[in-house]
């Protein structure tokens, strides 16, 4: 048996992926562990890792977060650590606990296959020292999007690691023809091989108010029961009345966003289907906007920041499966099963 090493952006959906294909592996009998040697704020400090808390809980391991996951990568790792042979160390005994009883492991790399680098701990690296090949999951966004995969898989070659191929995710509508066309006929000629390609589904795609609320912080004004509001697309208020309501009326369940003291952009984008309103600037709003949200089932997030801010903010946020959520991991499965070579990953896991 082989271990395989998942790689990709943030939001690339790598873990979903890696989950579908887990649950088909086990019930073919196969025995896997999980691993992520390096975990990604939020989670760096005193909070579990949301990846290893998700694969502990659905695929039943019987050891600790801390330990599928012993690392973080913050923005000043080397100042927490200090020590790059401790380090080295400790993924190593983690390693060696996750493996055990295991007949292949499947690993998480981080959001960016060389963090940790300085120390050793670069997705390379620590796939050629754990006998892993290489899975780059790529959510594509234009054509600059397979310079990644081309890149780290010139590199993995470079250093003698086997590089399995490319997996693509959450695939726009308007990208999927030319990915199927195009895109895996440009990675062949670099002798990148397909090895899926799943279109964007919005339960898996799409983020929750949930995980809006946990970049941006803040109060909850109303809602509470809503967090689980799916979320396409963000608008910011910042408009005239006059045309406020013909464009919030071009998107549907979105994340409006816009000034504390905005009473009547508030107003006028809870006519429309809305999936949460962001009030920032630390306003609190008129008390007509919380009613109005709490009659149509909106949450309503007070935060700090200014407009600008907490726009930048709301890059970071993606989509988590979240243990529990049957829904989502029977979907992320389904997504393997249905649009991934699930004989050839079967054939790279068993050697």
């Amino acid at each position: 048996m082989a271990n395989l090493y998942f790689i990709g952006r943030m939001g690339s959906g790598k873990t979903a992926i890696a989950l579908g294909l887990a649950l088909e592996l086990q019930e073919q009998g196969i025995r896997l562990g999980y691993f992520k040697p390096v975990g990604s704020p939020p989670g760096a400090v005193g909070v579990e890792d949301r990846d290893g808390l998700l694969m502990r809980e659905t695929l039943k391991l019987n050891l600790e977060v801390r330990e599928l996951v012993p690392l973080a990568f913050g923005a000043y790792y080397i100042s927490t650590y200090k020590d790059a042979e401790r380090c080295r160390q400790l993924v190593r005994e983690a390693y060696a606990k996750a493996s055990a009883g295991t007949d292949a492991v499947l690993i998480d790399g981080t959001a960016q296959p060389w963090a940790m680098a300085a120390f050793g701990l670069d997705a390379v690296s620590l796939a050629r020292e754990f006998g892993a090949a290489l899975l780059y999951v790529l959510r594509p966004a234009n054509d600059r999007s397979l310079d990644d995969v081309a890149f780290i898989a010139r590199c993995a070659r470079e250093a003698q690691v086997p590089f399995a191929g490319v997996i693509f995710n959450n695939v726009p509508r308007v990208l999927l023809a030319k990915t199927e066309g195009i895109y895996r006929e440009v990675l062949a000629a670099r002798g990148i091989e397909t090895l899926g390609i799943i279109p964007s589904r919005v339960e898996l795609s799409a983020p929750t108010v949930a995980e809006f609320y946990e970049i941006l912080g803040g109060d909850i004004l109303t809602g509470e029961d809503k967090l689980d509001n799916i979320v396409e697309d963000v608008l910011v208020g910042a408009m005239t009345i006059e045309s406020a309501l013909g464009y919030f009326r071009r998107s549907a369940n979105k994340a409006v966003v816009t000034g504390g003291d905005r009473a009547d952009i508030a107003l006028a984008a809870l006519e429309t289907d809305t999936s949460v309103l962001i009030l920032t600037g630390g306003l609190y709003p008129d008390v007509k906007v919380v009613a109005r949200a709490a009659e149509k089932g909106v949450p309503v997030i007070l935060v700090h920041y200014d407009t600008f801010t907490t726009v930048e903010r709301l890059a970071e946020v993606s989509r988590v499966v979240r243990p529990g959520d049957a829904r989502a991991i029977t979907l992320a499965r389904e997504s393997v099963t249905r649009y991934c070579d699930v004989a050839k990953l079967t054939e790279l896991i068993r050697g």
